[in-house]
């Protein structure tokens, strides 16, 4: 009898110290949830503009030695690795054709890497276009950068994941979060500056910037005004299908400009952003 007491006790007590660490979970989670800031609003001051010589279905891009590396793909579309002059001139330096689905590019240690949407592939080029290795991706990949040591992604379903640039193995992830109406779950095309993280919202006229460690949504640009700057025939080129959604951010950091661009956009917008609250 004892023992059997000792027993359901020791049981008795176990359920407790589980259901307090539950509620400690839950109430931590709760709380983690209310720890994001409102974002800041930010706007973007346009310096000048970049007419394409040939405009691309844009799903990364990035700034290096004086030019701008993209990657393209679609389903049924090309996917590429572009080399755009700040004249606009557009020089292929691969082409995977359409046996793939080409997503998020980012630049670490004088290596290329660029992602594909659901082949599970990550091809790493040299700065030439030379195809130098591949990597398995056990999520889908959309947007694509790098903080110096790890590659970041997004996979389009809230979460930003931390990878070995050598072997893509996945060392931190957490979900995206935000207070407000601007949801973080289609966090798309990226760009890392000064510790923080700059994106795309997918199919929306956002740039939000994101802090890495939280995952918390920091700040958020409306870039519907740069609609009212446009020329018609960009127009005309833009509104030729509901998929030519803005999407393309990278950034001279000599200069501190960014470069700002959309799904066969015929140009890119050259500025900064700027905090006005």
């Amino acid at each position: 009898m004892p023992r059997t007491g000792m027993t359901m006790f020791t049981c008795f007590a176990r359920r407790a110290v589980l259901a307090l660490g539950f509620a400690l979970v839950s109430a931590t989670a709760a709380l983690a949830a209310k720890e994001c800031p409102a974002p800041k609003q930010l706007d973007f001051v346009v310096e000048k503009k970049i007419t394409r010589s040939l405009s691309g279905y844009t799903q990364g891009l990035e700034f290096r030695n004086g030019k701008l590396y993209e990657s393209t793909g679609r389903t049924g579309g090309q996917t590429r690795l572009n080399l755009i002059d700040l004249d606009g001139k557009v020089t292929t330096l691969a082409d995977l054709g359409t046996s793939v689905f080409g997503e998020g590019l980012t630049i670490l240690d004088g290596q290329i890497f660029q992602l594909t949407w659901q082949e599970n592939l990550v091809f790493v080029y040299d700065l030439h276009g030379k195809q130098l290795r591949r990597m398995k991706n056990p999520h889908l990949g959309w947007g694509l950068a790098n903080d110096g040591r790890n590659l970041l992604f997004t996979d389009g379903e809230g979460m930003l994941r931390y990878a070995d640039p050598k072997t893509f193995r996945i060392t931190r992830e957490l979900p995206l979060r935000s207070v407000g109406e601007v949801e973080p779950d289609w966090l798309n095309e990226l760009e890392y500056v000064d510790g923080k993280l700059y994106g795309n919202i997918y199919t929306t006229p956002w740039i939000v910037r994101v802090d890495p460690d939280s995952g918390c949504v920091e700040a958020v640009a409306d870039m519907s005004p740069l609609n009212e700057i446009i020329t018609p025939d960009e127009a005309a080129a833009i509104s030729a299908s509901a998929e030519n959604v803005l999407n393309g951010i990278a950034r001279d950091p000599a200069t501190g400009l960014f470069y700002i661009t959309g799904k066969r956009w015929p140009m890119i917008y050259v500025g900064k952003f700027r905090d006005i609250n």
